[in-house]
């Protein structure tokens, strides 16, 4: 019987050969595809970062209209309350800022028995919020293993020169920046300029591990000398380093080096010395540091943020951090 339609020809399958060409091609285009995704998503990240700076040097400017002075870095223990947290009425958390109490210390760990313990639980509290104004988003926002809310962007006390001898570099109190503890300086003190002076800059939040890290990879832990002892380059060496501390940045509430305050000791991202502090915070050796490729963000007290690069010559880079230096500066 004739049927009047013909019959469908059978398809033909792919070859082991074809299917191996296209899994091949797919693997490429995706190899070449992942690095721009990756890159434009950093670029993205560093965008924000940049933001979160400009946000905190505006931040400065309305404080210091207000004070006349910027915010100290701290007013002593056990009210070490960082600039940033002081800067909260500022940056839109008006409403989290009252929910603090600057008389008594910001911390559980700070109150022994002589400040009141509602008052004090209430900031250890509040300090555990997350602000995602203060942590970059190219790293991670807290500490793994704490509670608290994290910090990325300390402020400038100095350049890490400002001691009574070289056994005293990194002081925390009397520097040459413009944050540091019991600070008091407004934009009449900056005259080196405020297009030429750091305000703030960028720190790698601890891994939360404190223990000597494997290799040579010290950007997310501190070498920590005991109680007061003085940061010296001798000290600090990582081969000489009794302990180590992976909570760097762990609070924004807390007005300590290597948490809220940073100076130019070393240069950004520096590769061959890690960072160093003392068990009481009032001495620090330390370098600003980020998860971008080449270099860190900073605001100046102008208010700009500049992507420093991490090849920056040291002399410059700590001329940079001071108010007063009288330096000559040129591009960077």
């Amino acid at each position: 019987m004739n049927h009047p339609f013909p019959s469908p020809q059978a398809r033909r399958a792919f070859t082991l050969i074809e299917l191996l060409v296209v899994i091949a091609i797919i693997a490429i285009l995706v190899a070449l595809l992942l690095p721009a995704v990756q890159q434009a998503r950093e670029a993205a990240r560093r965008s924000s970062c940049k933001n979160n700076l400009k946000q905190l040097g505006l931040a400065l400017h309305n404080y210091e209209s207000t004070h006349r002075v910027f915010p100290p870095g701290g007013l002593g223990f056990p009210y070490v309350w960082s600039a940033h947290a002081q800067l909260l009425p500022f940056v839109e958390q008006a409403g989290l800022g009252d929910l603090l109490n600057y008389e008594v210390p910001p911390l559980n760990a700070f109150n022994f028995g002589t400040h009141d313990a509602t008052e004090v639980g209430r900031n250890d509290e509040a300090a555990k919020t997350k602000l995602s104004l203060l942590v970059c988003p190219s790293d991670k926002d807290v500490v793994p293993g704490s509670e608290y809310g994290g910090i990325s962007y300390p402020g400038c006390a100095g350049a890490g020169e400002n001691g009574a001898g070289t056994a005293d570099d990194g002081a925390i109190s009397n520097a040459d920046g413009i944050i540091f503890s019991h600070s008091k300086i407004g934009f009449r003190d900056v005259t080196d300029g405020t297009s030429n002076t750091v305000a703030f800059s960028e720190q790698l939040l601890g891994d939360g591990q404190n223990a000597a890290p494997t290799g040579a990879d010290f950007r997310h832990r501190v070498v920590e000398l005991v109680d007061g002892a003085q940061t010296t380059p001798a000290a600090c060496a990582a081969g000489a380093a009794p302990a180590w501390s992976g909570e760097r940045g762990e609070l924004w509430v807390n007005g300590h080096l290597a948490d809220t305050m940073y100076n130019h000791w070393y240069g950004p991202n520096d590769a061959i010395n890690p960072d160093c502090h003392n068990g009481y915070h009032n001495f620090a050796l330390v370098s600003a540091r980020s998860a971008h490729q080449g270099g860190v963000q900073t605001c100046l007290v102008d208010g700009s943020v500049r992507f420093v690069s991490e090849n920056i010559f040291l002399d410059l880079w700590r001329a940079l951090a001071t108010r007063a230096g009288g330096e000559v500066l040129g591009e960077f």
